[in-house]
């Protein structure tokens, strides 16, 4: 029962280290260098932010990106859709639901909120658009114009974002197997080897007993056959020399009815 209790604690011990342990780190917000937006429209790029540049592993589930821009033309839209959105791009990232057959992901991500100079988005937003909450694979980020109307970045404020990218650790431990099945199916073989082997040395014992019981029988029937006829003997020789009688005339034995 102790081994089983140690058993449970240690696999417990076990699945608790083996989650992934985040790095503590400082939450900031960035302000990203919109200076070299150009104008874009239908499904063109204002501005492409390379990971170099920000890494988008650094956003945090309270993040929230706020983007403002000028609308340059609207095109003849109505705008009941927002004129600006993001585009997240993976080159490989095999792993994504959303990859295709070469490994690359360009996932569009449209704004919680917008008017006809800013647009707000959130993590979860991004997240939904890109299919993971893994972004080490992203290699830009790219701010876009979905329809014909023309846009231009001014500004893009990233709030509540990690200094670094969090590294993920996993600490491996080795879990102890119980063992004591198997010991106590070895001690139970064991046992009744014993008892088989006293078993069958009782049996022998037994047998032994057996045979020298019998052999002393026939020891002692021999022995009292053996005085028997011994006796016969005798009585026999004796009777002879009872029926005769000795001449000292003649220095023999006689039968004595012939003495008579």
């Amino acid at each position: 029962m102790f081994k089983k209790i140690v058993s449970i604690l240690v696999s417990a011990a076990a699945a608790v280290s083996m989650l992934a342990v985040t790095a503590s780190a400082e939450v900031s917000d960035v302000n990203i260098d919109c200076s070299d937006a150009k104008n874009a429209g239908t499904w063109g790029k204002s501005l492409s932010i390379p990971a170099e540049k920000f890494e988008l592993g650094r956003i945090t589930e309270k993040t929230q990106i706020v983007l403002t821009f000028e609308l340059v033309d609207k095109k003849g839209e109505d705008l009941s859709s927002s004129p600006v959105a993001l585009a997240v791009q993976a080159d490989k990232d095999t792993e994504n639901p959303f990859a295709d057959d070469k490994g690359a992901v360009w996932a569009e991500v449209q704004p919680k909120s917008f008017d006809e100079s800013s647009a707000m988005f959130y993590y979860e937003d991004i997240v939904k658009a890109y299919g993971s909450k893994d972004f080490s694979k992203v290699t830009y980020v790219h701010i876009i114009a979905p329809s014909s109307a023309i846009i231009k970045a001014s500004s893009m404020y990233i709030t509540d974002c990690n200094d670094t990218v969090p590294e993920t650790t996993t600490t491996t431990t080795t879990t102890v197997t119980e063992e004591a099945p198997e010991e106590e199916t070895t001690t139970t073989t064991a046992a009744e080897t014993t008892t088989t082997a006293q078993t069958a040395q009782a049996a022998s014992s037994a047998d032994k007993t057996s045979s020298s019981s019998g052999n002393v029988l026939f020891v002692v029937i021999g022995v009292v056959c053996g005085i028997g006829l011994a006796v016969a003997i005798i009585f026999i020789i004796m009777s002879k020399k009872s029926s005769k009688a000795f001449d000292t005339t003649t220095g023999k034995f006689v039968d004595k009815k012939k003495m008579k």
